[in-house]
């Protein structure tokens, strides 16, 4: 099969919405280049050095309709910041293309995010075995969730500081908009036994599943991962000690009523930004009354640690 491979170079702090559109225009596939070293600087009208990032995004050979979306997206909000040139490629290309730069990191002081065709290197071990690191092995695919984002790493990182600094770790979890299963997957590391994970695409529910089996938890975990929205009744059929959520505030203020039904008292939010915040706690004071007991920005996304009454 043959894909069209759009190469988009824009401003760093237009990835966002550019995701956005990717999203609604269900794109065959996207990531970003975060380790592209060799790529040049160009310097605005004011000589400053502008921060740019460099996006693969894939469609189907044919649909030009999605390709000039997104070209028009680009003149019209990023006239003079932003370039892309495009080209044909055969299958193999789309899925081994951003292998090249999607490298192990860390997260937190334990957590080591490692690709999963690297979980046998031995320089690889290396990074995270002499200081008694914790692995979380993904393949992310193209769109699903590398750990790279914001979002993802402040959820990761509460987790991460929850296990060190309080007495005992949650024994069974939810995880809303699971993605490539990475949250998931970190929740299991640190010692939860039961996980129900759930995403609308069903895409993500396979790579999600696929990347679980990818790592060895040592001890007999129940993991269940369904394609849903957050009115799965199979949400409301079991107690969790905690709900985890990198969701947007759009779809999180749109289900907030299936979030106040799930039987958990605690809940871990991303997803959030800065003008979003306090209407989104205004909406968790509304139909999950409680309290703040952690808050973290980071890029003007936001982490949110509540408890309810």
């Amino acid at each position: 099969m043959e894909y069209r491979e759009l190469k988009v170079n824009l401003p760093k702090e237009g990835s966002d919405s550019l995701y956005e559109l990717l999203d609604t225009l269900s794109v065959a596939g996207y990531y970003e280049i975060l380790f592209d070293g060799d790529a040049p600087k160009e310097p605005n009208q004011e000589g400053i050095l502008r921060e740019n990032t460099n996006i693969r995004i894939y469609l189907d050979k044919d649909d030009i309709e999605k390709e000039l979306k997104i070209i028009i997206f680009l003149k019209i909000n990023f006239l003079e910041s932003a370039s892309y040139e495009s080209r044909e490629i055969e299958t193999r290309d789309y899925e081994e293309a951003y292998k090249e730069f999607y490298k192990p990191f860390a997260v937190g002081k334990k957590l080591w995010v490692i690709p999963t065709w690297e979980k046998d290197s031995e320089n690889t071990k290396a990074l995270w075995e002499p200081i008694g690191g914790i692995p979380l092995f993904i393949n992310p695919g193209v769109a699903f969730g590398t750990g790279h984002h914001e979002t993802t790493k402040l959820i990761l990182e509460r987790l991460d500081t929850i296990k060190e600094t309080e007495k005992t770790f949650f024994k069974t979890a939810c995880d809303l908009g699971t993605g490539s299963g990475i949250l998931s997957i970190g929740l299991g590391r640190l010692g939860t036994d039961r996980i129900f994970a759930l995403d609308i695409d069903p895409n993500a529910v396979k790579a999600a599943w696929s990347n679980w089996q990818e790592n060895d938890f040592g001890r007999k975990i129940h993991f269940t991962v369904e394609e849903s929205g957050l009115s799965n009744p199979n949400l409301n059929n079991y107690e969790y000690e905690l709900a985890i959520a990198n969701i947007t505030f759009a779809v999180l203020s749109q289900n907030i009523r299936s979030l106040a039904e799930i039987k958990a008292p605690r809940f871990i939010f991303s997803g959030i930004i800065t003008e979003k915040k306090d209407a989104f706690v205004d909406l968790l004071q509304s139909h999950l009354p409680g309290k703040m007991l952690f808050e973290q920005e980071w890029n003007e996304w936001w982490v949110l640690d509540w408890v309810r009454n």
